[in-house]
């Protein structure tokens, strides 16, 4: 199984401030991983299952096959599970049940099997309550990367044994899509869960916006296709509807975070 893996991956809501990155990162080299140990972000806002989900997805289809430890986790130390999903291409991740890990395994082919840790990392006898990244988690990524397989690691579970990610589906009615907020991102860009596709052929036509009132909105290639401080509707780099500010804050702007429902009303020109 090693062979196949190329990188090891690790999101978190931890931030950079202290020393817990480091306690997982060190665990791993320690425990023999020398795969390359890619950082998709510490920055996840804390408790933020959804934003961390959306960071997650958004990174894995630029990784090559690897394992992939994700932790953002505010029922630590409780009785929810924590599980090894095995995605259709071949990928391992690893977190909570709490449907962190679905939106990344739904991009990399949908869940192939899925695993509820029950039995200890190898040399790990005691862990504490509140650390479970780093005395659980990591030394069961160290284990997948040296070869143990994943079906080793407790009971197997079906999908409909895991819990789903917190957004549903966006929903189409004639003239509207239905969706939510994912994430907001550095720039403040409001990111939705709403494919572009649905939209059709929207061309340059205008667009109108609901998340508690509604309002209309031009629509745009790049964010330069407003002036400075005016906001715009475009396609983001992964194929979602986003909302920006040129050179400024969209969500200080709306106020909208991730989790808000958001509506797109258009018209066909």
């Amino acid at each position: 199984m090693t062979g196949s893996f190329r990188c090891v991956t690790f999101l978190s809501d931890f931030g950079m401030a202290d020393e817990t990155v480091a306690c997982c990162k060190g665990l791993l080299l320690r425990r023999g991983v020398d795969l390359p140990l890619i950082d998709i972000s510490h920055e996840v806002p804390p408790f933020d299952v959804i934003s961390g989900g959306w960071m997650l997805a958004g990174a894995i289809l630029y990784m090559p096959v690897g394992v992939h430890l994700a932790v953002v986790d505010p029922g630590v130390g409780t009785r929810r599970n924590i599980l090894v999903v095995k995605s259709s291409r071949g990928d391992l991740l690893v977190g909570p049940d709490n449907g962190l890990l679905i939106p990344a395994a739904e991009r990399t082919g949908g869940v192939s099997a899925c695993w509820s840790v029950e039995r200890p990392a190898s040399g790990i006898e005691t862990a504490s309550t509140t650390f479970h990244a780093r005395d659980i988690m990591a030394p069961v990524v160290a284990d997948l990367v040296a070869g143990m397989p994943p079906e080793e690691c407790g009971i197997s579970l079906t999908r409909g044994d895991m819990t789903s990610f917190p957004l549903p589906a966006p929903h189409t009615t004639p003239g509207k899509i239905s969706g939510h907020v994912a994430l907001v991102d550095t720039f403040g860009t409001i990111r939705t869960n709403i494919p572009w596709t649905s939209l059709g052929n929207v061309g340059e036509s205008g667009m109108r916006i609901s998340c508690g009132w509604l309002f209309s909105i031009p629509i745009g290639s790049t964010f330069s296709d407003v002036n400075s401080g005016e906001l715009v509707a475009l396609e983001d780099s992964w194929g979602f509807v986003s909302i920006a500010v040129n050179r400024g804050r969209a969500s200080d702007i709306l106020g909208f975070k991730p989790g808000d429902p958001v509506s797109v009303e258009f018209t066909i020109p």
